[in-house]
């Protein structure tokens, strides 16, 4: 009958799909990267999100926490975050972030924002 709860099916996906960042991720711009300092080492963001990120490093291991520096595209937008590394896939290091300031959290979903609607103009056209 139509008043009956509809009964819900849980699907299982394949492991390689298990991603835990629970927000949308975007690749920064190659000629404006994000850049992320670690005990004075620097790396490229592959990705980048209101909860994680993603560069290619081969010294973190899964569980570690550490102190980080985030270098959005403008220079004036340099904040330090704390975190923890989630996965690694050969020199792939996913990060979620654990400590971040809330200011500095406005100016990455700023960022993200811009960079979405950028993409979009591009791909439409429109700019």
């Amino acid at each position: 009958m139509f008043w009956k709860k509809k009964k819900t099916i849980d699907v299982a996906l394949d492991a390689r799909y298990n991603d835990n960042r629970e927000a949308y991720r975007i690749a920064p711009e190659s000629d404006r990267p994000v850049i992320v300092s670690i005990a004075g080492e620097n790396f490229t963001a592959l990705n980048i999100s209101g909860t994680g990120i993603a560069f290619r490093a081969t010294s973190l291991e899964v569980g570690k926490r550490t102190s980080a520096m985030i270098r959005l595209p403008s220079n004036a937008r340099v904040f330090p975050v704390v975190l923890e590394v989630v996965a690694t896939q050969d020199d792939l290091c996913r990060c979620r972030f654990r400590e971040i300031h809330q200011s500095a959290e406005n100016l990455l979903h700023s960022y993200i924002l811009e960079l979405q609607k950028s993409k979009i103009r591009h791909i439409h056209g429109l700019g």
